[in-house]
């Protein structure tokens, strides 16, 4: 939770996420994505049970993309060694 700021007492600020308190009687602690940049349009008006399962689910979100853009680069660095597609196929399928 580095990344997460308390902007006032019915807002949070992770990751460029704005999540505001929408507590109802069943679920106290339930959580509403408001305002999120275009990338993350995903999360916009997504609600969670706690304010950890909203940041969760944007930290699990980000990481996924960070893997994905190091699977292109390191398919890219590989093709630039001299390994063909079909190789970099054969050692996955492995």
């Amino acid at each position: 939770m580095s990344n997460t700021i308390q902007v006032s007492e019915e807002l949070t600020k992770h990751r460029n996420c704005l999540i505001q308190n929408t507590p109802s009687e069943k679920y106290p602690d339930l959580v509403t994505v408001v305002k999120t940049p275009k990338v993350k349009e995903i999360f916009n008006t997504r609600r969670y049970l706690t304010l950890s399962h909203a940041i969760i689910a944007i930290d699990l979100w980000e990481g996924e993309q960070l893997i994905s853009k190091g699977a292109r680069g390191a398919k890219k660095d590989m093709i630039e060694l001299g390994i063909t597609e079909e190789e970099i196929l054969e050692s996955v399928e492995d």
